[in-house]
């Protein structure tokens, strides 16, 4: 029997080509593989990030309502009184004058939320309820940040300019203690307590979330070890 060349070098490409062809998708599974252990070792850092900056968030939430509920005491017994400031020496006059003004608002810790927005990273949090919680969260930041973006409109636009007219910034006096009569004066102490309540109760809303999503990823980073 006689023995045919071409047909052996025929079956040694045929080798070849399909040892090429597993080579190159073995690498791309071996490298499918890396990729995929980058992305969820990036998720878990990612995943730490978000759980460290929402414990910043509840604990300043928890100074915020803490402040902001002693504010609204505070105007309460104003209020109460606001026609009696006539005669009320100067110190108490300057206080009460400036309580609408003060406050104390909530910023959210939301830098690793931006970052996975701005990188695309937001693709790889795998837990959907965390993706749904993050992104629940993330409008009630920004309702919040309406809110508070409103009070200071209302106070540089409406009583601000009132009280720059009756008090001394150079001897720290009210100069005009009939202020307090203004209708105007009077009822931004009313809608002051209105609107801090209302951002009391947005605050504790969001301290509520962030400890449910904490728990969330807490829960996800235990599944993980």
């Amino acid at each position: 029997m006689f023995k045919v060349p071409g047909k052996n070098r025929q079956t040694s490409l045929l080798v070849e080509i399909l040892m090429i062809v597993i080579g190159i998708n073995v690498a791309l599974w071996f490298e499918d593989w890396f990729q995929d252990l980058r992305d969820a070792e990036t998720e878990e850092q990612y995943l730490v990030d978000l759980r460290d900056d929402l414990l910043v968030d509840t604990s300043n939430l928890d100074s915020s309502i803490e402040w902001n509920e002693v504010k609204v005491s505070s105007l309460g017994n104003i209020v109460g009184r606001l026609d009696k400031l006539l005669e009320a020496p100067p110190e108490e006059q300057s206080k009460v004058i400036f309580a609408p003004s003060s406050y104390s608002f909530f910023q959210p810790s939301d830098f690793t939320y931006h970052s996975l927005q701005e990188s695309g990273d937001f693709r790889l949090i795998s837990n959907m309820d965390i993706k749904k919680g993050i992104l629940r969260l993330d409008r009630r930041h920004k309702e919040i940040a309406l809110m508070q973006s409103n009070f200071l409109q209302a106070l540089d636009d409406g009583y601000i300019p009132l009280m720059m007219k009756s008090y001394d910034f150079v001897t720290g006096q009210v100069t005009d203690p009939t202020i307090v009569q203004d209708q105007s004066f009077k009822n931004f102490f009313v809608y002051t307590i209105q609107d801090t309540e209302m951002m009391i109760s947005h605050y504790e809303r969001v301290r509520s979330q962030s400890a449910e999503l904490i728990d969330e990823i807490d829960r996800e980073l235990s599944d993980r070890r």
